[in-house]
């Protein structure tokens, strides 16, 4: 009652009335403050999580050629044993007519076989030890897929989280801003307010 009274419409005119106004611009300005530093955290954990899958993929890709080094070196020791076999049996091949030259052929194949075998035996057990030393101290790939997924989810549920407040202050505000719109409708415009002053 007491506002609807001409000194208070002339107080409001003059400009004692602002203090709702105020209040409403101040709390827009929080509102927005709190989007903007939103938006900046949102920013912060994408580079956050591009920059980990950036080292996870340079990871990978950096075991994957180790792995291939060692398979490539795997297959021409492979292939030095074919060839070595080969020439051996084109040896005996050529026609060794006595049984003893024979049994020498053989006899220096088993010695040559059991040297090369034992060459491949000592670099195939250093090659598993460096390979389960380089397992050893880093995560397999369902590790680091396991990690990937629960970091991406905690990351999707706290954004579905924060999206959530943000709408839930977004629509606070969007009434505050329905109110003081409401409330200044029912307030006669300026020239409406002269008319009336002048009345009296």
């Amino acid at each position: 009652m007491e506002d609807s009274s001409p000194s208070n419409v002339l107080r409001i005119l003059v400009g004692g009335g602002d203090g709702e106004v105020t209040e409403a611009k101040r709390r827009q300005a929080e509102w927005e403050q709190q989007i903007a530093s939103l938006d900046q955290k949102e920013m912060e954990l994408h580079q956050t999580q591009l920059r980990l899958i950036r080292e996870q993929t340079a990871t990978f890709i950096r075991d994957l050629g180790m792995l291939r080094q060692e398979i490539a070196g795997l297959k021409a020791h492979q292939n030095d044993i074919q060839q070595s076999l080969g020439m051996s049996h084109g040896q005996m091949a050529e026609g060794m007519n006595s049984v003893t030259d024979r049994f020498s052929v053989i006899e220096t194949f088993v010695r040559d076989s059991a040297g090369k075998h034992d060459a491949h035996d000592r670099s195939l057990k250093a090659l598993k030890d460096g390979h389960d030393a380089l397992h050893a101290s880093s995560a397999t790939v369902p590790q680091r897929l396991e990690y990937l997924e629960r970091l991406l989810g905690d990351s999707a549920d706290k954004h579905e989280k924060d999206f959530k407040a943000l709408k839930e202050a977004h629509d606070k505000h969007l009434k505050s801003f329905e109110d003081i719109k409401q409330a200044t409708a029912h307030h006669a415009s300026l020239p409406q307010r002269i008319d009336y002053l002048e009345s009296v």
